[in-house]
């Protein structure tokens, strides 16, 4: 995911570094945070699960009920 959790660092000039200033990087996001796209509602969307007639669990979107 690109460009979702972008922070600024301030670094200060080293060595390695003789300029300091303000730094754009991006960071982690957990998880949890991240939701599935539905190809049908083209929208973020909750997960659901379902068993199928012939037992297979599957993954449902929970806006428009199709499979993911």
């Amino acid at each position: 995911m690109e460009g979702v959790n972008v922070v600024k660092r301030h670094n200060r000039p080293t060595r390695a570094l003789p300029q300091g200033g303000i730094v754009e990087k991006e960071a982690p996001i957990h998880i949890s945070n991240a939701m599935l796209f539905c190809g049908k509602c083209d929208n973020p969307t909750r997960v659901g699960k379902k068993i199928l007639d012939d037992g297979e669990k599957v993954r449902i979107c929970k806006k428009c009920g199709e499979t993911i």
